[in-house]
């Protein structure tokens, strides 16, 4: 059960690194084929993305983790 804790936590740790990662290769990117009004916009809607996950989950992964283990 811990080798697969394990790997699962590796994965997600990937997964994680990944993403943060593709975000500093696209910038340069999105920076200069997007106009600023419209980079600008695109900005502001992943700003908002977190926000809105908090929102609609209604912190119901807190009590996922809580009750997983009954």
């Amino acid at each position: 059960m811990l080798e697969k804790l394990a790997k699962q936590t590796a994965i997600y740790g990937i997964s994680t690194i990944v993403v943060r990662f593709l975000n500093y290769l696209l910038t340069p990117y999105f920076t200069r084929v997007f106009d600023p009004g419209i980079y600008g916009i695109t900005v502001d809607v992943y700003a908002l993305i977190p926000f809105a996950l908090v929102i609609l989950t209604m912190g119901m992964e807190s009590g996922y983790f809580r009750f997983a283990a009954k």
